[in-house]
């Protein structure tokens, strides 16, 4: 528009424009999965043996009596979880059934359940019985807490004497550490591993991610609309067609941040209440 004070836009400016917006919108994109773990903690997994004291670990990292505790081997059957803070990180931490073969039905699903714990873990916590040899089930378990990213091996009961063959275990996993989940002893070794274990995740502050699939679904429309933007340009397009391209982008950010609303937004917002007359 000749008549109007501003200043053409050139090709360059445009395609620095757009792809500055697209690596911005990525960014922001891939962060959803941090934003869960900073609203419902980091997935982990407390694996082992049956009697390995799983649940005497959760216990003792909670500070009260949640899992029941007794000598009797798989008295856990199924997955409990509870969230808590250790090494500064909050995890969503699950204490598992013990890792054996079994012909007990019951059984066989908790096993199944304990694998696919690990399997949707962040971390694993391994936990290994220092009191006893090394065993199949300990085996078992090694295998099954390596599904998760991050593994911490943990000889647990060095309060008793120690029979297990730690230099075979630091062979297979790597460094151990010796805790005694029902004196507590080790409990603090175990929280510097994991915070040393999380120590290349960078800092994310609460409002540089997403935290629900609403936003992310209205990021990922923006960025599709960018890229073909971008590449609408790239191939010679004239600008003023890329541009539909641009306000779709801009419509869904409009949503994210609250300047537009449409009726399918306000539905989903008040289908999560219930309005009396």
């Amino acid at each position: 528009y000749p008549d109007e004070d501003i200043e053409p836009i050139t090709y360059t400016d445009i395609v620095r424009k757009l792809s500055k917006t697209k690596r911005e919108l990525e960014q922001l994109y891939s962060s959803f999965e941090r934003g869960q773990y900073l609203k419902t903690g980091v997935p982990a997994a407390i694996i082992g043996s049956p009697n390995s004291g799983k649940s005497t670990l959760l216990n003792a990292l909670l500070g009260f009596e949640r899992a029941i505790v007794t000598p009797l081997a798989g008295t856990t059957r199924d997955t409990i979880e509870e969230r808590i803070t250790l090494g500064g990180i909050t995890f969503r931490l699950a204490d598992t059934a013990g890792i054996h073969g079994t012909d007990n039905e019951v059984e066989k699903i908790g096993v199944a359940r304990s694998r696919q714990a690990a399997a949707d873990a962040k971390l694993s916590l391994l936990l290994l019985d220092g009191s006893r040899e090394l065993n199949e089930s300990d085996f078992d378990a090694m295998r099954t807490a390596q599904f998760a990213e991050k593994i911490i091996p943990i000889i647990n009961k060095c309060d008793l004497p120690q029979i297990i063959d730690v230099a075979e275990v630091e062979k297979r996993l790597g460094t151990t550490i010796k805790i005694s989940a029902a004196t507590g002893r080790g409990l603090d070794l175990l929280e510097e591993a994991v915070k040393k274990s999380f120590s290349d995740t960078p800092p994310v502050q609460a409002g540089e991610v997403l935290t629900n699939i609403r936003q992310r679904e209205a990021i990922g429309r923006a960025l599709e609309a960018v890229n073909a933007a971008l590449t609408a340009v790239v191939d010679g397009i004239t600008f003023d067609a890329a541009l539909s391209d641009a306000e779709i982008a801009m419509q869904s950010l409009a949503e994210l941040t609250g300047r537009s609303v449409t009726e399918d937004v306000v539905n989903n917002i008040f289908s999560r209440f219930c309005v009396g007359k």
